[in-house]
């Protein structure tokens, strides 16, 4: 679970291998390596490697799911780094299930035991709970802990939703689109708009999106085309749009990485009509906007308050495709 591809895994590992993983970047990667990647395992197994990310509750989910899926006697270990919370982990994994074994070295541990007959431990449920969709604040809309912002709606997207010219209408983009905030708004906020495009690298942000669409606005829910995508590969040919808005992410791992959002523009551009606009919202200090001027040839800041900024950009170059 959250399987990641390397060089280790050659050979025999490619035949015996499940790979479970929801983010598209990193199962696209999965499928290059000659490795089997699923979006989500199903089945029974002798054995099950979870791995941690730096959520608690996707990872107490993910570690109850591969309790379920293993037979009777498998072997279940968890891997993660010290600065993923691996320690205080293994503490909750030994009350569960005991302990056959733990590794710790390179500032990561790995612990296992074998799955024992009888019931599963009643903290399991509890942990199940965990990895279901939630209420986001008061909001309205729900989501799962391991998509971007779980517990609460972006500042940055609620500034973007803010700020957005009042003649938005049309064709429109959704990059990174999560668990359809900004999609709904729009649909809310811009009755003009006659189809939206949203993209996402995670399914079960997906999952949500669709859940918030046709609990939000059920109305216009038809009007948005959800997909499974990894935007920095750029986008699937279609009709050019005509506004792209993207609150563009800047984390894969542990640090920031503007290379991303620069991607993200990349693609907005290839996809966005001759006069199209497209806004984004990025912290104040991601270096977004030479990109933007790169490709564009009016760029303006809407916006630049409580650490984070509003960009505009029209009127695409042609030459540089």
């Amino acid at each position: 679970m959250r399987a990641t591809a390397d060089d280790a895994l050659a050979g025999d590992w490619r035949d015996i291998l499940v790979c479970e993983q929801g983010f598209k970047p990193e199962f696209d990667r999965l499928t290059a390596a000659g490795l089997k990647p699923v979006a989500r395992l199903d089945g029974a197994f002798p054995a099950g490697l979870v791995l941690l990310t730096k959520h608690k509750g996707e990872n107490r989910a993910n570690i109850a799911r591969a309790w379920d899926l293993l037979e009777p006697g498998g072997l279940l270990m968890v891997c993660g780094a010290n600065a993923l919370g691996a320690a205080s982990t293994q503490r909750e994994f030994e009350a569960a299930f005991g302990l056959d074994g733990n590794l710790s070295k390179h500032n990561a541990r790995t612990f296992w035991c074998h799955k024992a007959d009888g019931a599963a431990p009643a903290i399991l449920a509890e942990w199940h709970q965990g990895g279901r969709p939630r209420a986001v604040a008061d909001s309205g809309f729900v989501a799962r802990a391991g998509g971007f912002s779980p517990d609460h709606v972006d500042p940055g997207s609620r500034l973007l939703m803010d700020t957005l010219p009042a003649n938005l209408a049309g064709r429109v983009a959704d990059l990174g689109g999560g668990w359809g905030y900004l999609a709904v708004e729009l649909l809310r906020r811009f009755p003009a708009i006659t189809a939206i495009d949203l993209f996402e690298a995670e399914t079960g942000s997906l999952e949500d999106c669709a859940t918030n669409l046709a609990a939000l606005v059920p109305e216009r829910a038809a009007c948005v085309s959800a997909r499974w995508h990894d935007v920095t590969a750029g986008l699937p040919p279609t009709d050019p749009y005509d506004w792209i808005v993207t609150n563009p992410p800047f984390h894969e791992g542990a640090k920031p990485d503007p290379t991303i959002g620069q991607a993200f523009i990349k693609a907005a551009w290839k996809s966005i009509r001759r006069r199209g606009k497209l806004v984004l919202v990025a912290n104040r200090h991601l270096p977004y906007e030479a990109e933007l001027k790169r490709l564009f040839r009016e760029v303006e800041c809407l916006t630049d308050q409580a650490g984070y900024k509003v960009l505009l950009a029209s009127d695409r170059i042609e030459a540089r495709r």
